[in-house]
């Protein structure tokens, strides 16, 4: 009987399980049953209607939405509103689109709704609890097949140089340029159009690689000249010119955000920028191989020199890394942070055409660019030291020295830091003494000692104020001076999480990207910064990106339009190339070529696709209306520097001769904002790659006419045309003395005719003669113009002076002045 209780409580255990089992077997049973519910009557309806649009493998996914996952099709996409609610088909947004409930977004869109049975399976299923064994995160699968998609991307393949395509037209040309040209021009039915007459393809080339029109003699000779090489020999002039490093020069200082000032909230002059601007000139007048070119400005500071001058020029080439803008009160490890994000982004987007910054934050969008490789490259920037000769103490955080060069440099930067120390003291001391009286005066209790202590202040300060200015005076003379960089102590940074500098994440020790594969990956050395590293990775002979990216710079400076025409971008988001096989065929040549950049402009040039003319045809038109396909030269805005040069140029007044220095340098480090516009942008008559650029206070020209921020990267300029242009071409000082001393000039003309100077007025304006009935109706013009004077201005010499600058002011006006195109002229002839 003892035994009882224990059997007893057996098998109600046992019963108990058995029951569990029955429970769980039937449990099993029903959600098995389920899942086969949506496994043949929801899935293949999501993967037959849905997927193409709202999956991770759609090319676009819409409304931010996807079908492919559990998570996925619970979630609520761009609307806002949930999509699937377990057991509630009445609050389930999904059911209301697929039933036609709410219109302009029926789904599908534009295909019969769903049968009645579709649309009752899915209402069940949602009753059910909308039972899904699909696992994964939606989001994180999309991230996925980017990367990998854009790892295919096809600027990240290597470039392959092909066989020159076929042609039906063999005869147009043998050029390489012209066969791939040719060859998509006759799959789009297209006819090219005549070539350019030399007057307008010699003005054309002029400015394209000098950035100044031809003189008349050079006219005169050029269209008389039958040679076949005469254009050759042209070509081979101009590149040879050191006008060639000033045009080509300016193009090089857009991308490598050149100014004279740190911009930002402070903005104070940088008098010692000037030097990189006159390396990137005589680096390209020198026809520097480019990828030479490029490891001196990311690491000139690490390379070998053959002498001291070769090492003060390998150093100077990095004020790349140096001229951007730069906020001074911020922290140290956001300035740091920012100061490196800057680096990375003038290196990243001009020699490999990404937009790597965008990973700062979050793996990049688009690119297989993760924020570990963002962190790498920032760590390379972290372990460098940026010198930009700051030394306004009162209004920043961070002191730096610069770069001394020239003759005596060393011995000369010694006596001046001796003589920078004491004057740091002395203007320390000054602070002091202003900061006190400002507390002084801000004491609300104005009792007898506390004025007395106000005027004795003052007269501290006054005596101060005059030791700090007869101190100056005896300042020793000082050597030049360069912004760049150095190598600095070596850093691994962590991810900063969202971007966040204090929130740490994975280490990402000093690297390159992962996704731009290379045949031989340099490795950085423990104690190196990594600079020369990124540098013989960038270039690296088999990197996809460095010469593709710089031959489309050299085309869009040539036609006007990049092959690719997001010249920063050749990522996903980026323009796919009009022409890739011409693209492939341009780079390879580059290399093969040394990487000379004077050697492919002169390939570009000769070929017969540059020497078309700007004419328009109907027939073309309705097909390539945008000239993609190049069956015409494109008309092109001259940009505002080869504008000014022009003017003064025409005028007789443009000084050819390099100023020294700059006159930023003059006027030393001070705040913009209290430097008078004068100061800083005086009468100047040189070329305007000289001129003067402190961020925000450029020359007024500048402003108007679409000159590149300096705090940007710029690849492209924006082409704006607006009513204040025409006004400044009519009001501006300096268009109306321009025109006044180019009125004298023609009034030197002998023979002293109108025709003649009118004649004389075209050629050095627009670089041809007049047409008859231009002739006709300028003379017409100024005979009026001077009876309309006569009693106004009795003087003959006068009158004529006044008619012939309003005339002269109209040629620089007039759209041929400012545009590189050939005007039909309805076939007349000129005189």
């Amino acid at each position: 009987m003892t035994h009882l209780p224990r059997i007893s409580f057996c098998v109600t255990a046992l019963t108990f399980l058995l029951l569990c089992c029955c429970v769980s077997v039937t449990f099993a049973d029903a959600k098995r049953k389920q899942l086969d519910f949506f496994e043949e009557k929801i899935r293949p309806i999501l993967v037959k209607h849905c997927y193409e649009c709202h999956s991770a493998k759609a090319d676009e996914m819409d409304s931010d939405y996807s079908v492919d996952t559990r998570m996925g099709v619970r979630l609520a996409g761009s609307s806002g509103k949930r999509a699937i609610i377990p057991g509630n088909p009445n609050g389930s947004y999904l059911l209301k689109l697929i039933n036609h409930e709410i219109k302009d977004l029926e789904m599908p869109p534009e295909k019969e709704k769903l049968p009645k049975t579709v649309i009752a399976d899915f209402k069940k299923w949602i009753e059910m609890g909308a039972p899904d064994p699909r696992n994964g995160n939606p989001l994180k699968m999309r991230l996925e097949a980017d990367k990998k998609k854009s790892q295919q991307l096809w600027s990240l393949q290597r470039p392959v140089k092909t066989k020159l395509p076929k042609v039906k037209n063999k005869n147009w040309s043998k050029h390489p340029v012209d066969q791939f040209v040719l060859a998509q021009l006759e799959r789009k039915k297209l006819q090219p159009v005549e070539e350019a007459s030399p007057e307008a393809l010699l003005r054309r080339v002029y400015f394209d690689l000098t950035g100044l029109p031809p003189s008349p003699a050079v006219v005169e000779a050029f269209v008389k000249n039958s040679s076949p090489v005469a254009y050759a020999k042209v070509v081979d002039t101009l590149l040879k010119s050191p006008r060639f490093g000033e045009r080509w020069g300016r193009h090089w200082l857009d991308l490598a955000r050149y100014a004279e000032s740190s911009g930002m909230e402070f903005n104070f002059t940088y008098p010692y920028a000037w030097p990189y601007r006159d390396y990137v000139i005589n680096s390209l007048n020198k026809d520097k191989p480019y990828d030479r070119f490029i490891t001196e400005q990311i690491a000139g500071d690490l390379l070998p020199a053959k002498n001291l001058k070769e090492r003060e020029e390998n150093l100077i080439a990095t004020g790349l890394l140096a001229v951007g803008p730069k906020r001074h009160d911020a922290s140290p490890t956001v300035y740091n942070m920012d100061l490196a994000d800057d680096q990375i982004k003038v290196v990243s987007e001009t020699f490999l055409g990404l937009s790597v910054g965008c990973a700062r934050c979050h793996d990049h969008k688009f690119d297989p660019i993760p924020t570990k490789d963002y962190y790498a490259l920032a760590s390379i920037f972290r372990s460098t030291k940026t010198l930009t000769g700051t030394r306004i103490i009162k209004y920043s955080r961070y002191k730096s020295a610069a770069i001394p060069f020239g003759p005596n440099a060393k011995e000369l930067n010694k006596k001046y830091q001796v003589y920078l120390t004491q004057l740091d003291k002395r203007t320390k001391v000054m602070l002091a003494l202003n900061n006190k009286l400002t507390k002084q005066k801000g004491n609300n209790k104005k009792s007898e000692k506390n004025k007395k202590e106000i005027a004795q202040l003052k007269v501290k300060i006054k005596e101060t104020k005059k030791k700090l200015k007869e101190f100056k005076k005896s300042a020793p003379p000082q050597p030049n001076y360069a912004m760049g960089v150095n190598a600095g102590k070596t850093t691994d940074l962590y991810v900063a999480i969202g971007g966040i500098v204090r929130t740490r994440g994975e280490k990402a020790p000093r690297g390159f990207l992962t996704a731009v594969k290379v045949r031989n990956t340099p490795q950085i050395g423990k104690k190196s910064c990594g600079r020369l590293e990124l540098a013989q990775w960038i270039t690296d002979p088999s990197n996809p990106l460095v010469a593709r990216v710089m031959v489309n710079r050299i085309w869009q400076h040539l036609l006007g339009r990049g092959l690719v025409t997001t010249p920063n971008n050749f990522g996903a988001l980026g323009k796919a190339p009009s022409h890739p096989q011409l693209l492939d065929y341009l780079a390879v040549t580059f290399a093969e070529k040394k990487w000379s950049v004077k050697k492919m402009i002169r390939f570009i040039v000769l070929s017969r696709t540059y020497q078309l003319a700007t004419h328009r045809n109907q027939a073309n038109e309705l097909i390539d209306p945008k000239n993609i396909f190049l069956w015409k030269a494109t008309s092109r805005r001259l940009e505002v520097e080869p504008l000014r040069d022009a003017i003064l140029a025409a005028s007789g007044e443009l000084n050819l001769t390099p100023p020294q220095g700059s006159t930023v340098t003059k006027l030393g480090q001070k705040l913009a904002r209290y430097i008078p516009y004068e100061k800083i942008n005086p009468a100047n008559k040189h070329r305007s790659v000289y001129v003067p650029i402190v961020r925000n206070y450029e020359m007024h020209i500048m402003q108007e006419f679409d000159f590149a921020s300096s705090s940007l990267v710029v690849g492209k300029r924006s082409e704006t045309t607006t009513a204040k242009q025409a006004l400044f071409l009519l009001n501006n000082d300096f268009i109306i003395k321009q025109a006044e001393a180019m009125a004298r000039l023609l009034l030197k003309q002998k023979p002293q005719s109108i025709g003649a100077r009118i004649r004389l007025a075209y050629i050095r304006t627009l670089s041809r003669q007049p047409t008859a009935t231009e002739l006709n109706t300028v003379k017409q013009y100024i005979t009026r113009a001077e009876k309309k004077l006569l009693k106004t201005h009795p003087d003959a010499q006068q009158r004529r002076q006044l008619v012939l600058a309003s005339f002269v002011q109209m040629i620089f006006g007039s759209a041929e002045f400012r545009h590189l195109i050939q005007p039909p002229h309805l076939g007349e002839p000129l005189q």
